[in-house]
């Protein structure tokens, strides 16, 4: 019944609201700055520092600003009800484009991590987990953020997604102080968990499950000015959670931690010329561990440093861009050593309770190594843009530069790491000194993996250059530019067009038709080169007959996959736009489609069985992976906006909306280059079994549409007396509605036997169990956010911030996209007190 009342409560204000606003008046048409009108940029979104502020931010990173960006999906692992003790940034897909494919830039310098970004098992013994951002930037850092979704300027490389261009802020001209303190838990919190896992989810089994966390955000900043030539900026900001987890039959605290410590000095030459040196440190740790396993901590370190040097200066003719940096970061991972399955016998009976109540087999102990892997670097870029000039009565506007990168990637493993298995019981079993792996009189192992203790290292260079003119005719304009990539690793000289347009049929800004015929070049990964380098794992085993610990002799190479991509060409899209933007009624319509082709697609494929002799004589086989440019997968997209030309005026105050949706058409294999790092063996070898079929994963090409409609309302109020104290309000709605859709779903526990002789082989055959998929609709849901900021002026300059952010106000079920039984966040309240004077 409270729940009842609650929701018609916000219902009706909703509703009064809204009459409210529709009751009043048009305020006279102001420029927008937030919408740009240059061709390069028509399409692209540009936040600035006050919708940063007004705007609902969660974990406070750019993710959280795009969910309403009809081009863009974002997918934030702390709206999921399962895992809302996560703290990273959400991964940002730009026309369906993998999330570690965008070229995301802080001051003119790449932030993206060329180290595995795809991996996220903390517990796997082959490698680290990453991040597809070398370190991750606080809100209150940034002065704006431009995102490229289409029709991108020849200035930017090395993605198939989009750009996510951000600029830090300066010091100004008058000192500025801030603090602030952010807060949610999960007793601010509601959960929607699929009764399935209900069970799991209570008991926190696993990082996938957190019923219980705690997150505490602290910033602060001092912006001030030295004297009229010089400032400085000095930012720290933490952000902590805490995440209780079920540890053999008990529970313990996982953590995750992330700090960003910036200092930022800028000097104002007096020819107008301006050059910003920054240093800026951003660790990241969290800690994991496995309920079933004792011993089992594991530590992550990822972020790091860098030091930059930007220069600014306009001449008579050329306006310079020149920026220099030097960075590095890390993805290494603190573990035990050693891992072993013991039987739970003898002295090794620490086995846990399962979650039927009954004991396990097995007493697990130990992790899976210590791993340091290292990104390092230096980065060069220029940029000349010039005035405008004419030639007759064509009007031009040159844009041209370069770009110099160096990257260096490691791998350092000190140890052996040993992962023994098949325990075998023996009461007459003789240790002859072997305390690791053998137990007098109780059990020893038959079978251990073993990962090689490897120190090596890998270099890049890489090189680009570009050239545009925007070439103006009285109504129209056409820039044509051209973009060329190398690097020595793949060695793949890359010649990118970029063929941009607009008219404007009457002369004026109100009606532009713009288009663009693009191709855009994907990344080169360290991580991949590193692979290429890197030592195979393999096994052995030994017998019970004249027992000796020494003994073991090596069954097979099980490492099937032949990483190898230097002779792959590089992944590219293609893409074909057309747009119209109106201005109309006091409202902006932007209405474009999008047609991405994007050929080359690192994919894996495997070869025919290959047979070979165990140490014991015995035939086994294997089948070899590797690594193709036979992927490939197509997204179309219309998508429509709606603006107002200026924020709307009322007697109470302003207000500005933006209304967008997009019919989205996207095909892509099952089994995609995505994946390719995530996991060093498959059992089932790429198959699948779908509509009573067995077929290669590779060979489904999955169709997802699923449409999102989003409107922004955000309501300005003017100042007002509470108590002798002025204060403003600002109240910023989300509401997103997504339609319902056809998808494919795996089928939870559902398994299928499937026998795959071998040919020449003896009669041998793959057995394994193939994971069951089928066509699935998912339901249409509705979700309202909702941010209520206050600004109370105490005296002076001094200012105190509250605001309160709603998630899912009226906590609604809707489940994650493409994914059945996993949900959204219920309704989760966030609290912020902030100082600024």
């Amino acid at each position: 019944m409270i729940r009842f009342k609650m929701k018609t409560r916000l219902i009706l204000l909703s509703l009064i609201t809204t009459k409210v606003l529709l009751a009043e008046n048009l305020s006279k048409i102001i420029v927008d700055s937030e919408i740009g009108t240059n061709s390069t940029n028509i399409s692209a979104i540009k936040i600035s520092k006050k919708k940063i502020e007004n705007s609902i931010s969660g974990n406070g990173f750019i993710s959280s600003l795009l969910e309403e960006h009809p081009n863009i999906k974002v997918t934030d692992a702390s709206k999921n009800s399962s895992t809302a003790g996560e703290i990273t940034p959400g991964k940002i897909s730009i026309h369906g484009a993998a999330f570690y494919q965008n070229n995301f830039q802080i001051d003119g310098i790449s932030n993206d991590s060329l180290i595995d970004p795809n991996l996220s098992n903390p517990l796997d013994p082959y490698d680290v987990p990453g991040n597809e951002n070398e370190s991750f930037v606080d809100l209150d850092l940034i002065e704006s953020i431009e995102v490229y979704d289409s029709n991108i300027s020849a200035e930017y490389g090395n993605f198939t997604g989009g750009v996510i261009d951000v600029k830090t802020i300066r010091a100004g001209n008058e000192p500025s102080y801030k603090m602030s303190f952010k807060y949610t838990s999960d007793s601010l919190s509601n959960f929607h968990i699929a009764k399935s896992e209900k069970n799991n989810f209570d008991q926190a089994v696993s990082d996938k499950f957190q019923p219980r966390f705690e997150k505490k955000f602290f910033n602060m900043y001092i912006s001030t000015p030295i004297n009229e030539s010089n400032g400085i900026i000095f930012s720290y900001a933490r952000k902590e959670s805490i995440i209780p987890g079920a540890y053999l039959n008990t529970f313990k605290d996982k953590s995750r931690l992330n700090e960003n410590l910036m200092l930022k000095y800028s000097h104002y030459f007096d020819d107008d010329a301006i050059i910003d040196l920054t240093a800026n440190y951003s660790p990241y740790e969290s800690t994991h561990f496995d309920k079933y396993v004792r011993g089992s901590d594991t530590t992550i370190e990822g972020g790091g440093y860098s030091l930059k040097a930007n220069y600014e200066k306009n001449f008579n003719f050329w306006n310079l861009t020149s920026n220099l940096a030097l960075k590095a970061s890390e993805n290494t991972k603190k573990s035990s050593d050693t891992y072993k399955e013991w039987r739970n016998e003898g002295s090794k009976t620490w086995a846990p309770l399962l979650q039927n109540g009954l004991l396990a087999d097995l007493s697990k102990e130990g992790g899976s190594g210590n791993i340091e892997k290292k990104q390092e670097g230096a980065n060069y870029n220029l940029k000349l843009e010039s005035n405008t000039f004419n030639t007759w009565e064509l009007e031009h506007q040159l844009k041209t530069g370069l770009s110099l990168n160096f990257d260096r990637g490691s791998y350092t493993r000190d140890n052996d790491t040993y992962y023994y298995t098949q325990a075998e019981g023996d009461s007459q079993i003789i240790c002859n000194g072997d305390n690791e792996s053998c137990e007098d009189g109780v059990q020893y192992f038959q079978n251990r993996r073993i990962y090689s203790a490897e120190d090596l290292s890998v270099n890049m260079f890489s090189f680009a250059s570009y050239f545009e003119d925007k070439l103006e005719y009285k109504h129209f304009e056409f820039t044509p530019g051209i973009r060329i990539d190398y690097n020595d690793y793949l060695k793949n000289i890359d010649i990118a067009h970029r063929l941009n347009s607009r008219v404007k049929p009457f002369g004026d800004d109100k009606t532009i038709i713009y288009a663009g015929i693009n191709r855009y070049y994907g990344k080169s990964f360290l991580g991949y080169k590193l692979r290429e380098a890197r030592t195979p794992y393999y096994e052995q085993a030994r017998g019970r007959k004249n027992f000796n610990p020494e003994e073991w002799g090596t069954t097979s190479s099980q490492d099937e996959n032949k990483y190898v991509f230097s002779d792959l060409d590089t992944p590219y899209s293609d893409e074909k736009s057309i747009g119209l933007r109106q201005d109309l009624l006091g409202m902006r319509f932007n209405i474009k489609h999008v047609k991405r082709e994007s050929e080359k697609e690192f994919t894996s494929k495997y070869g025919e069985y290959q047979v070979f002799n165990r140490a014991d004589g015995e035939k086994a086989y294997f089948r070899p992976r590797t690594f193709t440019n036979e992927g490939s997968s197509e997204n179309k997209s219309t998508s429509i906006e709606i603006t107002p030309t200026s924020p709307l005026s009322f007697s109470w105050g302003k207000l500005s909306y933006s209304f967008s949706t997009a019919f989205i058409d996207s095909s892509y294999s099952l089994s995609s280059y995505d994946d390719i790092l995530e996991d060093e063996k498959e059992s089932t070898y790429g198959k699948i079994y779908y509509n009573g079929q067995v077929i290669d994963s590779n060979k489904i090409k999955i169709k997802d549409s699923p449409r999102n409609y989003n409107l922004n309302v955000n309501m300005d109020f003017k100042p007002f007396n509470i108590f002798g104290k002025y204060v403003k309000m600002n109240v910023n709605n989300l509401f997103k509605y997504t339609s319902e859709y056809d998808t494919i779903k795996v089928v939870n526990g559902a398994s299928y036997n499937y026998k795959e002789p071998i040919p020449n082989s003896g009669g041998l055959s793959n057995n394994s169990n193939l994971s069951v998929y089928e066509d699935d609709k998912m339901e249409a849901n509705f979700i309202y956010d909702l941010k209520l900021a206050f600004d109370f002026k105490l005296k002076d300059k001094h200012h105190l911030h509250i605001n309160t952010e709603i998630n899912n106000v009226f906590d609604k079920v809707a489940n994650l996209e493409n994914q059945r039984d996993s949900y959204k966040i219920g309704r989760q309240f966030w609290f912020e007190i902030a100082y600024k004077f």
